[in-house]
């Protein structure tokens, strides 16, 4: 006991030595916790942006984790502007004509008093879309919105990407996902910080199947040049590591800590998204177990508060469990899951192949975030009723005690998270012993029992992990 509340002595160090830098990480959220909320905020923002630009020649994707675009293996061409969030007059015309016919990635970091209603998010972000619209044709085919407690940190970052000339041989997809910091309590110049929000980043194309020529253009920025220039070090030494391109982009001056990169990567296989193709019997493949930001979050409100220690130990967690669990959070946070990337390749049809639904992988999805809520989207996508056997958690005791003392409203949560598949029976073994044997403990969690749907069924230890009655009521707990 003694062990760990010298461990939380040092973290409030370093959190004082972050603060000497100009940021307080305890302000800044923790992975992607930083987004801000798609279904309360930002889908009824775009919605009602798509309604006042109809007609026009801007065109904005449905939620997308990736846009995918028909490409030569070669890839694509990037180009990136940023302007003042506060100031849409930074933003003119002129600026962007020259890409007309693009797709474009967004990437926006809003004040905290914009992020949390539809109209005050609405507000800020729609004078840049009405911009586009009058420059030229455009498709934003994703887009990414964090949250900043601080003033004059607000953003908005273009990237204008369009295919290379030649012949389309397959598909480019493209990803922005940028956070402040995976762990707070840990020094920013952790190779593990880099590592893990890159990863997550790629990870919305490699559960598409997408894992070749890689392209990394950053978003890195710190409140010194120091920690700055530690962290590029650290995103060259991962791009050397993956084989990736490292793009030579500007990054925003604005930001106290800014970790994260627009990814692409190439597959000449069709991506998963055959969700009017599923059938009855479809089996719920999960990578690995989830919820890989209960125990940092318990952590770090241990740092705030050591009396979560004592706590935790009534609860009948050890206190000097805790450390240990945090560290293999951070650690499968910054471990890439691009081999698993490649077994779902192997399963979808080649690019201008006939699919086969005996055969091919109908769809996948990113454990992240949203958590175990992603099997309710598998389920809406596809038209569905799907059956959970199970809720394989990382941490299952620190996920029950994160919900139960409302230190996180969805344990289930993570960043670079595991994949589901969603696989025809007649191929879902092997799918799970090729993942069991390149070292994911993978199997199967559920399967479709009926199409015509939606509907998710679980076992109602979900509502031990999960406190949010807004995801909680998408399940029917038995």
């Amino acid at each position: 006991m003694a062990g760990v509340k010298e461990i939380l002595k040092e973290a409030r160090d370093r959190v004082e030595h972050y603060k000497k830098l100009g940021v307080n990480p305890l302000a800044l959220a923790t992975g992607c916790a930083v987004k801000v909320d798609l279904e309360r905020v930002v889908y009824p923002a775009l919605t009602r942006i798509r309604s006042e630009l109809a007609g026009s020649k801007l065109e904005i994707a449905p939620r997308e984790d990736a846009d995918v675009i028909k490409t030569p293996k070669s890839g694509i061409r990037l180009e990136r502007r940023i302007y003042e969030l506060e100031k849409p007059e930074s933003m003119r015309v002129d600026d962007v004509k020259g890409f007309d016919g693009s797709h474009v990635i967004v990437l926006i970091q809003v004040h905290q008093r914009y992020a949390f209603d539809a109209d005050s998010f609405y507000s800020r972000i729609s004078p840049f879309y009405r911009l586009m619209a009058e420059a030229g044709r455009f498709y934003i085919g994703k887009g990414h919105s964090i949250v900043t407690p601080f003033e004059g940190d607000e953003f908005i970052l273009f990237d204008f990407v369009a295919p290379v000339e030649g012949e389309p041989e397959g598909y480019t997809a493209v990803n922005n996902d940028t956070i402040h910091i995976i762990d707070p309590t840990s020094d920013p110049g952790d190779y593990r910080q880099v590592a893990g929000a890159i990863n997550n980043s790629l990870n919305d194309l490699y559960v598409m199947g997408a894992t070749e020529d890689l392209a990394i253009a950053p978003v890195i920025n710190a409140p010194s040049d120091a920690v700055r220039e530690k962290l590029e070090t650290n995103l060259a030494r991962y791009a050397e590591d993956a084989g990736a391109r490292l793009l030579k982009v500007e990054s925003p001056k604005r930001g106290r800590l800014l970790l994260g990169a627009t990814v692409s990567a190439f597959t000449d296989r069709v991506p998963p998204t055959f969700y009017d193709r599923v059938r009855k019997g479809a089996k719920l493949i999960l990578t690995r177990p989830i919820g890989e930001l209960a125990p940092i979050n318990v952590f770090l409100a241990a740092v705030m508060d050591e009396r979560v220690v004592d706590d935790l130990e009534k609860y009948g967690i050890p206190g000097d469990d805790l450390l240990g669990a945090k560290e293999e959070a951070f650690n499968t946070i910054a471990t890439s899951n691009r081999e698993a990337g490649r077994i779902i390749a192997k399963y979808l049809p080649r690019y201008g192949e006939e699919f086969r639904p005996d055969e091919h992988i109908y769809a996948t999805i990113d454990v992240t975030g949203p958590g175990i809520y992603v099997v309710w989207e598998l389920a809406l996508n596809a038209r569905t009723h799907i059956r959970l056997y199970e809720i394989p958690l990382l941490f299952p005791e620190f996920s029950r005690y994160a919900t139960d003392r409302y230190l996180m409203l969805n344990s289930t949560a993570g960043t670079n998270g595991a994949f589901v598949i969603l696989a025809p029976e007649e191929t879902a073994t092997d799918i799970v012993d090729e993942l069991r044997k390149s070292g994911y403990p993978a199997r199967i969690i559920g399967e479709v029992v009926d199409v015509g749907g939606p509907r998710v069924d679980a076992p109602k230890v979900l509502a031990e992990y999960v406190a949010d009655k807004r995801i909680l009521d998408k399940f029917q707990l038995y």
